[in-house]
């Protein structure tokens, strides 16, 4: 049998003094430190695209790596960042103005308004695969207009879009509404990673493990085995082939349902 793959975050604002992630060196080695006490071994800084120039997080990256290798880590960390998604995108990745995850084709992006789903959201994703990019939307299962019409994460989907769903949402730290919308898409298999988000080591720490617990509890081992590797493999650059989608699970009806059977067993 061969070796499971290595815990990897993709989603992280571990890079200090840059937004409203580590606020300074200290707190993002304490959060290396929770990263890798949960078992991550690669963990990408992922600051919000308004707050950071690319150079910064080239720089800081290595500053980040050194840190760690001083205290005896066993973590490496790797550039990215978060971009609000927009038609824009493109000209400025042409102009070398992009950081994406590891210096791949894939491209981590959220949405610039948490109250709609953009009416753009198809031509902003064709744009940018024609540009060879990837689009990794991150946390939908925390937006409104998704909580209410789950089935928007799987037209993203048939359009080549890699989901990412946050750790906290699968453990009811962002709210019941976060909790079951997670839920539901984990079991659909439209959760393709997962991400700790984190912010800084304690509220909102790079913890992903316990997250992947819950993934095989909700939709069994060989997918949760399924997800870890999919970010190894996003993470090296590695084509990733989506699973065929359980749409079924996408019903209200029946994620109620499953709510009820994972609390009267206490889950």
């Amino acid at each position: 049998m061969s070796s499971p793959a290595p815990q990897v975050d993709l989603h992280a604002h571990v890079l200090p003094g840059v937004d409203d992630g580590a606020a300074d060196q200290s707190q993002a080695l304490s959060m290396l430190e929770r990263a890798a006490a949960d078992g991550t071994r690669i963990i990408a800084a992922t600051p919000h695209a308004g707050r950071c120039r690319p150079e910064a997080i080239f720089e800081g990256v290595g500053q980040l790596n050194a840190l760690a290798e001083h205290a005896g880590l066993v973590i490496e960390v790797v550039p990215g960042c978060e971009y609000r998604l927009g038609v824009e995108l493109v000209a400025r990745y042409r102009a070398g103005q992009l950081v994406t995850l590891n210096s791949t084709q894939y491209l981590l992006v959220e949405l610039v308004s948490w109250v709609e789903w953009p009416p753009y959201f198809a031509q902003a994703v064709y744009e940018l695969q024609l540009a060879g990019l990837t689009p990794v939307l991150a946390h939908p299962e925390r937006y409104p207009p998704v909580q209410r019409r789950p089935e928007l994460v799987a037209e993203a989907a048939r359009a080549g879009v890699v989901i990412q769903v946050n750790a906290g949402s699968l453990l009811g730290q962002h709210g019941k509404a976060a909790r079951r919308a997670a839920e539901a898409l984990v079991r659909a298999r439209l959760a393709h990673l997962i991400a700790s988000d984190a912010h800084d080591p304690r509220v909102r720490p790079p913890a992903v493990a316990s997250a992947l617990r819950r993934v095989s509890e909700l939709a069994g081992e060989d997918y949760a085995a399924w997800v870890r590797q999919a970010a190894a493999e996003v993470v090296r650059g590695k084509a990733v082939r989506l699973p065929e989608m359980e749409l079924a699970e996408l019903d209200p009806r029946r994620s109620w349902l499953a709510h009820v059977r994972s609390w009267l067993r206490g889950g």
